[in-house]
């Protein structure tokens, strides 16, 4: 079956709806509940003591973002946030561009935050230095984005990712 007849197939049992952007749905509640069921059992696996359980928003410090090479690698799965920060006479304008059917884009400004692509990526800014340990792991899990629209229910542009994060020397299992 291709991926636009298994996504119809979601959609026609209401475990996906549609929202008009490919990758972008609303999911139903059996759908969170297998989500549930699925991040309860890779819980499983971190629940001893030697794993840090942390949850990050699902937004990255640009400045931080700007500090790796996601740029040069995946510039195409970017999402980043902007916002209006004008004042009334700025504000006149852009509601002069949505009344004309404009694009209004350019009177918005970029935010100080971009779109998380990975769990993981606003873990790393956090760790400076040496590790308090030999060997430190991270449960992380949290809502990512990846602006790769797909007609493939598999390749959601947002969507939730659960990791298990292990820092060590090269003998760290």
């Amino acid at each position: 079956m291709d991926s636009a007849t298994f996504r119809d197939k979601l959609f026609d049992a209401g475990v996906l709806i549609p929202t008009g952007v490919d990758g972008l749905y609303g999911r139903s509640g059996t759908f969170e509940d297998v989500v549930t069921a699925l991040g309860e059992l890779v819980g499983r696996v971190s629940a001893d003591k030697t794993w840090t359980r942390v949850r990050f928003p699902p937004l990255l410090s640009r400045t931080s973002f700007e500090g790796t090479d996601y740029l040069r690698s995946f510039p195409n799965l970017t999402g980043s946030v902007h916002t209006f920060m004008g004042d009334d006479r700025k504000h006149a304008e852009l509601l002069a561009l949505v009344d004309a059917g404009q694009d209004w884009s350019p009177a918005l400004e970029p935010a100080e935050v971009v779109l998380s692509s990975a769990a993981c990526h606003s873990l790393y800014p956090t760790l400076r230095g040496t590790l308090a340990a030999p060997t430190v792991r991270y449960d992380l899990s949290g809502y990512c984005f990846r602006h790769e629209p797909s007609v493939d229910p598999a390749r959601m542009q947002s969507f939730r990712m659960h990791e298990l994060v292990v820092l060590g020397d090269t003998d760290t299992t």
